[in-house]
C-alpha cells in the first residue's frame, strides 16, 4: 500500500508502504499489508494426495476452504529448528488468481513467527538483487532496508508458480 505524505511548501511527498514482517528460519521476510486479511495462530491443516511437498493442504476458516502453504519448505529452509509456540499463519489474497478478492483467492502461509508493521519510505525497498532473481527465486520482489537488518520483500502473486496456482485453483474449487 503506498502512500504520500501531504506536500508542504518546499517538501516533496514521498511514497511510502506498510511491510508486515515475520520470520521464516532465520531469515526476515515481509509482505506489503494490502495483501494480508489476517495473522493467527496455525489450524488444523487437512493434507491433501499428489500436491508439492511445501504444499501443507487445506483449512477451513469460518466456512472457507483455504490452501496452505508451509515457507519454510518452500524456501527449503527445513534443517532449521523452530519454535512452534510462536508459528503463526498468516491469511493473504492475490496469490492464486490475482486479487479476486473472494475465498477461491486466498491462501495461508505458515511461518515461523509475525513480527511487525513496518511504513517505509519506497526508496527503502531496493530491486531484487539479480543472483536472487530468475525461476526459483521470482517471488522476491526487492530488499528492504532497516536501520542495522534488512528484510526479503515477497511478491504474493509470484509465491506459487503458474502452474502451481493453476494446480490450488483446481483444489480449492474442488473442495469448496
Amino acid at each position: 500500500m503506498l502512500r504520500k505524505k501531504r506536500e508542504k511548501k518546499g517538501v516533496v511527498a514521498e511514497a511510502m508502504t506498510q511491510i508486515v514482517t515475520f520470520q521464516v528460519g532465520r531469515e526476515e521476510f515481509g509482505l506489503d499489508i494490502g495483501v494480508i486479511t489476517e495473522a493467527l495462530r496455525p489450524l488444523r491443516i487437512t493434507p491433501l494426495p499428489h500436491m508439492p511437498r511445501f504444499i501443507e493442504g487445506v483449512i477451513n476458516l469460518r466456512g472457507m476452504i483455504i490452501p496452505v502453504v508451509d515457507l519454510r519448505k518452500r524456501f527449503g529452509l527445513t534443517d532449521i529448528q523452530s519454535d512452534p509456540r510462536k508459528s503463526r499463519m498468516i491469511i493473504t489474497r492475490g496469490a492464486l488468481r490475482g486479487g479476486g478478492g473472494g475465498s477461491e483467492d486466498l491462501l495461508g502461509l505458515v511461518v515461523d513467527s509475525v513480527h511487525e508493521v513496518l511504513m517505509l519510505p519506497a526508496r527503502q525497498i531496493e530491486a531484487a538483487p539479480e543472483a536472487a532473481t530468475g525461476d526459483r527465486a521470482d517471488f522476491i520482489a526487492g530488499v528492504a532496508k532497516v536501520t542495522d537488518r534488512l528484510v526479503i520483500v515477497l511478491d504474493i502473486g509470484r509465491i506459487l508458480s503458474g502452474a502451481e496456482r493453476a494446480e490450488m485453483a483446481e483444489t480449492s474449487d474442488v473442495h469448496t
